[in-house]
């Protein structure tokens, strides 16, 4: 009887360290940078932790993930290096070269960010239009329609200023500031160009 209670008691633990080991691997939490390289960003690193390390990927710690604020992204198809980053509740659009904007309203609630949503890139809309008239300065302006894992849309609407000073006086690393606007001027705006 003895010998049945310990050769169950064995095949239990066994079992139960083997479906341990076999789930550790998947849906671990992970600190994904924001700055990854092109080359990084389509991998899924649960599938693949060997690519781990060398995109600068590593788990997040039990003991003080509820302290940390992991940022989360997500790519856009247009313009390609564009992305959209979750971090404190808040959503940023992020463009190259670029201070970041706040993106407001119910899409802060409508976009998902997990690991199977990092892999898939927003199919994004890009109005993009550079109006220039005799004697006044050239306006850059353009529209992003963003579609969220609700089925809604949102658009929003942003102008380029044109860049101050010379050559001398404005570095070259220095980014573009992009202004926020609203849809109905730009809409406006691109009607009577």
């Amino acid at each position: 009887m003895k010998n049945k209670f310990l050769l169950s008691s064995c095949i239990l633990a066994i079992s139960l360290l083997a479906g341990c080991g076999g789930s550790s691997q998947k849906g671990e939490a992970l600190e994904i940078p924001t700055d990854l390289p092109p080359i990084c960003r389509d991998i899924d690193f649960n599938a693949d932790p060997d690519m781990r390390e060398v995109c600068g990927v590593r788990k997040a710690s039990s003991h003080n993930i509820a302290y940390r604020n992991i940022p989360q992204q997500r790519y856009l198809i247009k313009p390609s290096e564009t992305s959209i980053v979750k971090t404190n509740g808040k959503l940023e659009l992020r463009f190259q070269n670029s201070l970041p904007l706040n993106l407001d309203g119910p899409i802060v609630d409508e976009l998902i960010f997990n690991q199977e949503k990092r892999l898939e890139r927003i199919k994004n809309t890009y109005d993009y239009h550079e109006i220039t008239k005799k004697g006044a300065e050239r306006l850059r302006i353009f529209k992003m329609g963003i579609p969220t894992d609700k089925g809604n849309k949102y658009d929003f609407c942003f102008r380029i200023p044109e860049k101050r000073g010379n050559d001398r006086t404005r570095s070259k690393a220095m980014g573009v500031n992009i202004e926020t606007m609203s849809c109905t001027e730009f809409d406006r705006i691109v009607s009577t160009k």
